[in-house]
């Protein structure tokens, strides 16, 4: 036991000696600290005890203290103990020599072990997603259209979703949730800011049949559902879309995916419509749900941490070990930060979005935030030095089915399929031709910025295509002046001043040299954190009147093909091309250089495995474009066979009388005719859920159908009754005796940019009244 110094003046300083009751030698033994407070908690005495246990403290400091204080060593701040009730023991001042035995304090193993402080880590990753305006606006009407279909009040679900008049009309090819979150897109590496780590503990019991709290799940998701932004129901021609800001609805909350909005009709639906022990087993496989049926306390933030280069984070703290109950878990969330020119943009808030995690889940943050920057990859640094076409729009380049090169500016013979997307199917259409503004995205790797090579420039030029895949007509170039906007290109970059980060434009092009026109500096991940939205190379204007073949008025000709070739100079303007390939032949200095142009022609993306050697002086791709709209014409109605384009109709007859339009659906090349159909609406509000919508067969979709010089043609037919049947709230039928109608054909193609891959469409409505006798 440790000798006790006796302070004869009671001013002086006296030597304790601290006793861990039940301590064993070799055992990690906790940081501790013992301290003399007044009664506002302020420090009037510290000091460390050491590994023997001895510490000191004065005689005066005790008489003017309000309480002493021994506990582990707050981890934020090493000169203070961390005052949390289970972090310390505390004893006032006045008792503190009286509890003493010899100059020794002795804790129990109840209080000291926790004092122990555990290292507590979570790691993950930070990526920005930038979605365009149709794919926010189709997910919020796939999340919020079953909405107008579900009764808010608890009872049975709507059978009506059965009907296949509804089954119909519902769908309207509109891509379902899951294939939107799976949509082609690139999300971008986040590699600036900082993650703010909240942490709350929940206690989860296993869900029972009949389970109490599933009906307590259902009224929240009624709650829920009753808050989301409201939809008309669905009729023809499909209403707008939404005039909302997408991250302000509830579907996105602080920048992040809400996944409990997202789904919470479809959720509501189905739960309402299964038993308990089925509803047990849905709640049980999707965890957003799970979590509803636990009992979690409040968020409280826990650690901070930056962003690697990487895009990773991997954030420590340390604390007092907590004994968990049985069923209790710890889960935490993520709030990320940038700032900009000054000012902190919460970019990605997992708190307002109900995104938890556990400690090891390893996740990947996904920010929608407009204002996120990101750090961009253009290839490894490892040397190597290669280039290839890496996006059409949002389309990874191996969508494209581009023939083999066969020169350095052309390409073997195309098939009907050659220029086209998707030759896969997908969720995002099949064969289907390109149009309006395409952005192209190459990959240029860092190893081509190497002094051996020296790439500096590029140029992209465009030129229409023979049967043969040979260049013929003139060649146009991308900065000649071809977009209405402006050919002029600038890419974003990351400053990092004292006050955060500034996104500064980078003027890339056009440039001149004394030898070239019309080059563009290609920007090397190296030169910069490049950021923003512009991240394409070129955009080619398919609507300008040089490239626009065939036009609007040439319904007869089948969509043209057009070369697309990529060129590489160095800062003096000299063509690159690969050691090993012929020359191009084509006017300026051209030297060859150590690289390769490459075509990517499988999904993956590894340059060895996933892309080939294209062995020429430039890089070319054949694209397939048609700019004409569909067509849809309703040109007469039709009843028993019998048609007519009287202006005001109304057709009566017996129940069995049928009725259905003559009409002309097509686009000008049959290949690009998504579908067409023909859809009608019965009186005011008429919906699938009375049956008041329904649709004629179309038995030619989706060929074309009446295309001049041919003549219109006759769709299927529904009979009088059948339009005329309303179906009452209880499922019983009643049929109406008359009723006005409005029909509507819509004619869709595939035509796409890259980016919107909805389908462009035509339409056309006529109205008459049937009546039977």
């Amino acid at each position: 036991m440790a000798q006790v110094e006796r302070d004869t003046t009671g001013r002086g300083q006296r030597s304790y000696r601290l006793e861990l009751v039940g301590f064993r030698a070799g055992s990690e033994r906790p940081d501790i600290l013992v301290q003399a407070v007044d009664r506002k908690d302020k420090v009037l005495y510290s000091d460390k005890v050491k590994p023997d246990g001895a510490f000191t403290i004065t005689a005066d400091v005790l008489k003017k203290a309000h309480q002493v204080i021994i506990g582990a060593r707050d981890d934020n701040d090493n000169n203070n103990v961390a005052l949390a009730a289970n972090s310390s023991a505390r004893f006032r001042a006045s008792e503190f020599r009286a509890l003493t035995v010899d100059g020794t304090i002795a804790l129990a193993e109840g209080v000291w072990s926790r004092f122990l402080f555990n290292w507590n880590c979570v790691s993950g990753s930070v990526r920005v997603c930038r979605r365009r305006r149709w794919w926010f606006d189709k997910i919020i009407a796939a999340a919020a259209a079953p909405v107008v279909d579900l009764p808010l009040s608890s009872g049975p679900v709507f059978r009506a979703r059965a009907d296949p008049l509804r089954a119909q009309v519902l769908e309207r090819l509109q891509p379902s949730i899951g294939d939107l979150l799976l949509w082609p897109y690139r999300c971008r590496t986040v590699c600036l800011g900082t993650v703010e780590v909240y942490r709350r503990r929940c206690c989860c019991w296993p869900i029972v049949v009949d389970d109490w709290r599933i009906p307590d799940l259902i009224r929240d998701l009624e709650i829920i559902v009753e808050r989301l932004p409201k939809l008309p129901p669905p009729k023809f021609p499909p209403p707008p879309p939404p005039p909302l800001d997408p991250l302000t609805t509830p579907f996105f909350k602080g920048g992040a995916l809400n996944e409990l909005a997202l789904n919470a009709a479809h959720d509501l639906n189905v739960l309402r419509s299964l038993p308990s022990d089925q509803a047990a087993q849905y709640i049980s496989s999707r965890l957003y749900l799970l979590r509803r049926l636990c009992t979690c306390g409040p968020a409280i933030k826990v650690a901070t941490g930056s962003i690697q280069p990487d895009g990773s984070f991997n954030i420590c703290w340390r604390e007092p070990l907590w004994l968990l109950q049985p069923n209790c878990h710890d889960e935490y969330a993520y709030v990320v930060k940038q700032t900009i020119g000054g000012t902190t943009t919460t970019i990605y808030d997992g708190l307002t979005a109900g995104a938890w995690y556990h400690a090891g889940d390893d996740p990947v943050l996904t920010s929608y935030n407009a204002n996120a920057f990101d750090c961009i990859e253009t290839g490894p640094g490892d040397g190597t030095a290669y280039v290839y076409l890496d996006l059409i729009g949002d389309t990874e380049s191996h969508a494209l089915t581009t023939p083999d090169s066969n020169g350095w500016n052309s390409v073997a013979a195309p098939g009907p399929a050659s220029g086209l997307l998707f030759p896969v199917p997908t969720s995002a259409g099949h064969l289907r031709n390109l149009g309006g503004s395409i952005e192209l995205t190459f990959n240029f790797s860092e190893g081509m910025k190497d002094p051996a090579i020296g790439a500096y420039y590029y140029r992209v030029s465009i030129s229409k295509a023979d049967a043969s895949g040979n260049p013929v007509g003139s060649r146009y170039y991308y900065g000649a002046g071809l977009h209405p906007a402006g050919d002029g290109l600038a890419w974003q970059k990351a400053v990092i001043t004292g006050t955060g980060v500034d996104i500064v434009p980078e003027t890339l092009g056009p440039v001149s040299t004394p030898t070239e026109n019309y080059l563009y500096r290609i920007p090397f991940d190296s030169d910069a954190d490049w950021t923003g939205s512009v991240r394409y190379h070129a955009r080619i204007y398919t609507l300008n009147t040089d490239l626009n073949v065939p036009d609007e008025t040439d319904i007869a000709s089948a969509a043209s093909n057009h070369l697309v070739t990529l060129e590489v100079f160095n800062a003096a303007g000299e063509r690159l091309r690969p050691l090993g390939v012929p020359a191009s032949g084509a006017p300026g200095v051209e030297v060859a250089k150590p690289f390769k142009f490459r075509r990517w022609f499988q999904p993956g993306g590894s340059v060895g495995d996933d892309t080939v050697e294209v062995p020429y002086a430039a890089l070319t791709h054949l694209f397939c474009w048609d700019n004409r709209r569909p067509v849809a014409d309703i040109t007469r109605l039709v009843e028993n066979g019998v048609a007519s384009d009287e202006e005001c109709q109304f057709l009566t007859g017996p129940g069995s009388s049928t009725f259905g339009i003559e009409y002309r659906a097509y686009v000008p090349d049959e290949r690009f005719q998504r579908r067409h159909r023909i859809a009608w609406t019965r009186g005011l509000n008429g919906s699938a859920a009375n049956g008041g919508i329904g649709s004629l067969p179309t038995p030619l979709s989706p060929t074309n159908a009446g295309k001049p010089p041919a003549l219109p043609v006759n769709s299927g037919t529904n009979t009088f009754e059948q339009m005329l049947t309303r179906i009452n709230p209880d499922m019983s039928t009643t049929v109406l005796t008359r009723c006005a109608f409005a029909v509507t054909l819509t004619t869709w193609s595939k035509t796409t940019d890259g980016e919107d891959f909805d389908y462009p469409h035509d339409l056309e409505t006529a109205a008459f009244a049937l009546q039977i006798e």
